[in-house]
């Protein structure tokens, strides 16, 4: 015998909060069936995780009920509210999905996020909702009929594929106090997948990773844990002012690398369309050998 959808509703809440009763109401939010609820949140996996708990606090699943990220295409006819992110209620939301479809899901689900598509906030909202609802039949992300998770699934794939390409692509330089430093602005935030990469190989160098097009950046003490952290538009402009105080010694190896780079190439052999595609002009700003000086 097939549960009802209320009885959905219910092991989806229980799944999510616990065993334990919750002891929240249902919200005055989207009383009314017929109208669109849109929900507001921040643009960060904090942000959405947030909101999809929201979601199930509220008692809204399986209603019209939408997560964007931003208050960008605002509709008419849909009731908004904004969520403030949450890091206990995100924190409970990425508990739930680990215990319930493993570290693979979680990690697919976490690359998902990391994309700037506008429509991921919603894939993942209703791919975590199928989870839950009891209704996938076998591992969760496999299931790739389910348009929702087609999506998540090719939005992981693609953030997968910046990351490769940032970890191929980073060039670090010794700024003054034996720093070492690196910028990036890639497609995506890949920021968070990038520094255990480079906190593993260099784990007894100081280095800071700043990602320029989203004002953030991971630090690693040497020794110690490496952490990420925003900047303020004053912090970013310091930042990059101190990645520009390079070391004398970084300045020559700069300029034999260049030159060595410069010496492999053969004039008669060049194929730009070809080097476009495999190291991207967008790329090359923050690569050494290609550097004017």
């Amino acid at each position: 015998m097939k549960p009802r959808t209320g009885e959905r509703s219910a092991a989806s809440r229980k799944a999510l909060y616990g065993e334990g009763d919750d002891g929240l109401t249902e919200s005055d939010v989207g009383e009314n069936e017929m109208e669109e609820l849109i929900l507001i949140c921040e643009d960060s996996v904090e942000g959405i995780l947030t909101a999809i708990y929201r979601i199930y606090e509220w008692k809204l699943c399986g209603k019209r009920v939408k997560i964007q990220t931003g208050a960008s295409d605002l509709c008419l006819f849909a009731q908004y509210r904004e969520v403030m992110p949450d890091a206990e209620c995100a924190a409970k939301v990425a508990r739930t999905l680990r215990r319930r479809f493993g570290e693979q899901a979680w990690e697919t689900i976490s690359y998902a996020l990391a994309s700037e598509e506008a429509d991921k906030s919603q894939a993942v909202y209703e791919t975590v909702a199928a989870g839950l609802s009891g209704r996938i039949r076998g591992p969760l992300l496999q299931a790739l009929a389910e348009p929702c998770i087609h999506r998540v699934f090719a939005l992981s794939r693609s953030v997968h594929k910046v990351r490769e390409r940032v970890l191929q692509f980073l060039r670090f330089q010794e700024i003054t106090g034996g720093i070492l430093y690196g910028e990036i602005a890639p497609d995506a935030d890949v920021l968070a997948f990038v520094m255990p990469h480079f906190a593993d190989r260099f784990p007894l160098e100081n280095f800071v990773i700043l990602d320029e097009r989203r004002a953030a950046a991971g630090i690693h003490p040497a020794g110690k844990a490496w952490f990420l952290t925003k900047l303020s538009k004053q912090e970013l402009d310091t930042l990059q002012q101190v990645g520009q105080q390079k070391d004398e010694n970084e300045q020559e190896i700069e300029v034999l690398f260049q030159s060595f780079c410069r010496s492999l190439s053969i004039l008669e052999r060049q194929n730009q369309p070809l080097q476009q595609q495999l190291v991207p002009l967008k790329y090359r700003m923050h690569m050494t050998e290609f550097q004017k000086k």
